[in-house]
């Protein structure tokens, strides 16, 4: 068969998106597949798509490039999606031309719209020779009644409807009967990750998704604050972007959970985050799957869940694969991690049941199960329509699209692991090699006179039975003798000299987490090496890596209503002496240094209590930023910055977001222009990892 899925947009980013993309991947099999976006706003697809799958859109509406961008019909309304549904204004009398053209010149056997507005679309005029299928990833009842109807006169012209879980497919058979039309339960598919799977040793609790109300992260992080002191060594890190990241965050810092509950921001692939943890949580007051919940099993993790509608309780098996909890209930969800932190034994079990339930989510069983429904819905179309002849390709026989080799290396992404000592390995798989000898190659970020020579990396080639080429590389710790303090580009080059900055995959750092404890553990060994492989926003892969005879780390920041408190790790030969200065130095023009005592836990430890009264004192603007700095021995001037450096994420600014002291402003005699008020007093990583601190009025 021709299958055929109409999208909204299949160049963005989200939940339908992916597990399209992966079912598509999986029909690509046997079947002929094609994906067509009715928009197109970006140059290429977040999400890596199978050559193997053919992708096109209907308006482009790049900008700067779109063909379709000032077109007629364009800011003219849709006269096919009803008012209320909820992408209504992005389709104009253009898209519904485009639309409604391709639906009835379409040489696909099978054709499937991905959300109310597309089935609308597919029902009413694809042509007769297609089946026609409603993919429905919203829950039902979510569903504005003014589409519903339109869906209930519409529909009957439909083949198939399916829904995500059972009990979506049970809503919609009693709200919304459409005679004849079977709606059948049939869930989203999660492929094997790429990475090794959760041994549920970390003291990690992870969370992701949609930083939005729905999924009542404010529930988690309340729950977690419940039982922080229970359990000091446990962390919760919570990854995704919205509109609500910042009452998130705010919530954090009043709950005194900085350090503890981590804003990791969005990252993808997801996978390797996952696997750094021991236990998943999913907090939603509604889910119309959780293909969260499927991604951390398929990790290894157990779930703690809300056991909200509709999907969790289709996914999870209670007390076997992970924990439900009453919908909305902190302390339930307090309880649920209660119990798998305090029990190794079972946590582990747990996980290990995660894994093997969760392969009945494969993309090669959904496949399966909607091939089934494709030759169902042929019978019965020919069953009742004498004119309609069922489908007669012969089936293809060929690997998933997900092990298709790439069309190209410059669209391949290249997957990094991490060891505890900071040696990385550098996987890639792309076309057949052939003349062209791929390998890597390092790039030095900064450019003029401080470059650094490029770093070719010796580079294996393997070929792979789907007739792609494996390349993979060792970055040895000794390397970063080479690399120094700095950031790296990573590249592939060929024999000709074609150099292609490649994209981030896969990022496994979990063993960062091992080498963080340890290099702060026994700090003396010299030099500092630190190595860590991390995404552009662009999605490209970068190093950042760190060679330093000397180094401070602050490993440790507590923040009161009148006081910051950091305790700081120097990592080098010599010792702290008792008389260890911290410094603080303000930037600009107006440079000015305060010293305080840096009281000595040890040979290579210590804590100081900042001097905020002196910061609000000596100011001279309403905004003023003042580095840190220790002076380990005051008889030798060598200062050193201190720094928040070592975690095995990038974002340390972003995810370490600290509450700020505010501290009375008694009109000191420096500062004769500004109104008295209290003045707020911030710690923070900068982009670099230098720590700092801000001292503001407004």
């Amino acid at each position: 068969m021709k299958v055929s899925f109409l999208i909204n947009n299949i160049y963005g980013i989200g939940g339908t998106n992916r597990t399209v993309i992966n079912l598509a991947e999986a029909l690509s099999a046997r079947h002929e597949v094609e994906i067509v976006s009715v928009f197109r706003r970006a140059g290429t697809t977040k999400f890596e798509i199978s050559p193997q799958v053919s992708v096109r859109a209907l308006v482009d509406l790049r900008a700067g490039a779109g063909a379709d961008r000032g077109a007629d019909g364009l800011a003219e309304p849709t006269s096919v999606v009803p008012r209320q549904e909820e992408f209504y204004a992005q389709y104009s009398r253009l898209s519904d031309e485009r639309i409604i053209d391709h639906l009835r010149k379409t040489d696909a056997d099978v054709v499937i719209g991905t959300r109310p507005s597309l089935n609308l679309f597919v029902a009413r005029f694809t042509r007769d020779s297609a089946l026609r299928v409603a993919q429905e990833h919203m829950t039902h009842l979510a569903i504005p009644p003014a589409v519903r109807e339109e869906m209930a006169r519409v529909y009957p012209r439909l083949d198939a409807i399916t829904t995500v879980t059972d009990a979506d497919a049970r809503s919609f058979r009693e709200n919304t009967p459409i005679d004849g039309v079977p709606v059948t339960g049939i869930p989203n598919s999660v492929p094997q990750p790429v990475v090794a799977p959760s041994d549920g040793s970390r003291k990690i609790v992870v969370s992701a998704g949609r930083i939005h109300h729905i999924k009542r992260y404010d529930l988690l992080v309340r729950a977690f604050g419940q039982i922080a002191e229970e359990f000091p060594e446990w962390q919760l890190r919570i990854y995704g972007d919205g509109a609500e990241g910042g009452k998130l965050r705010a919530l954090v810092t009043d709950l005194g959970l900085t350090g503890r509950a981590l804003l990791m921001g969005g990252f993808s692939p997801i996978e390797s985050e996952w696997a750094k943890g021991s236990i998943a949580a999913v907090t939603s007051s509604a889910e119309s799957f959780g293909m969260t919940l499927v991604e951390a099993m398929r990790c290894g993790l157990p779930v703690v869940s809300t056991d909200c509608p509709v999907g969790p309780r289709e996914i999870l098996r209670d007390g076997e694969d992970g924990l439900l909890v009453p919908n909305g209930d902190v302390d339930a969800i307090a309880g649920g991690l209660r119990r798998l932190m305090a029990d190794d034994a079972l946590r582990v079990a747990m996980g290990t049941a995660a894994l093997h339930n969760s392969a009945r989510y494969d993309p090669a069983v959904i496949a399966d199960r909607y091939t089934d429904l494709f030759e169902d819905a042929a019978e019965r179309r020919a069953a009742r329509d004498t004119k309609y002849r069922t489908p007669k390709r012969k089936p293809l026989r060929r690997g998933s699209g997900s092990d298709a080799p790439p069309a190209a290396v410059r669209t391949s992404v290249v997957h990094t692991v991490a060891d505890e000592t900071g040696r990385l390995r550098l996987t890639v798989d792309g076309p057949e090699d052939g003349r062209q000898r791929w390998s890597f190659r390092l790039r030095h970020a900064t450019g003029g006179d401080d470059r650094r020579p490029d770093l070719d990396l010796a580079t294996d080639r393997a070929p792979l039975p789907t007739g792609a080429t494996r390349y993979t590389a060792t970055l040895p710790p000794s390397a970063l003798d080479h690399l120094g303090d700095g950031r790296w580009r990573v590249q592939m080059v060929s024999a000709k000299g074609e150099a292609v900055h490649m994209k981030a995959g896969i990022r496994d750092t979990r063993a960062l987490i091992t080498a963080r404890a340890r290099l702060l553990g026994f700090p003396e060994h010299s030099p500092v090496r630190w190595n860590l492989p991390y995404a552009q926003p662009n999605g490209k892969l970068m190093l950042r890596t760190v060679l330093r005879d000397e180094h401070v780390e602050c490993r440790e920041l507590t923040v009161t209503d009148d006081s910051i408190t950091a305790r700081g790790v120097l990592c080098a030969a010599r010792q702290l002496a008792p008389d260890a200065r911290f410094l603080l130095v303000r930037r600009g023009h107006h440079r000015a240094e305060i010293a305080a005592p840096a009281r000595r836990l040890g040979p290579h430890e210590f804590t100081v209590e900042l001097p905020l009264r002196e910061l609000v004192d000596m100011r001279l603007e309403r905004w003023e930023d003042w580095d840190w700095w220790l002076q380990p021995d005051p008889r030798d001037r060598r200062r050193l910055r201190v720094c928040h450096l070592f975690e095995d994420f990038p974002d340390v600014k972003g995810s370490y977001v600290h509450p700020v002291v505010p501290v009375p402003d008694e009109l000191s005699p420096f500062v004769v222009v500004h109104p008295s008020r209290p003045v707020r007093v911030r710690p923070y990583t900068s982009v670099s990892g230098a720590m700092a601190v801000n001292v503001v009025d407004r």
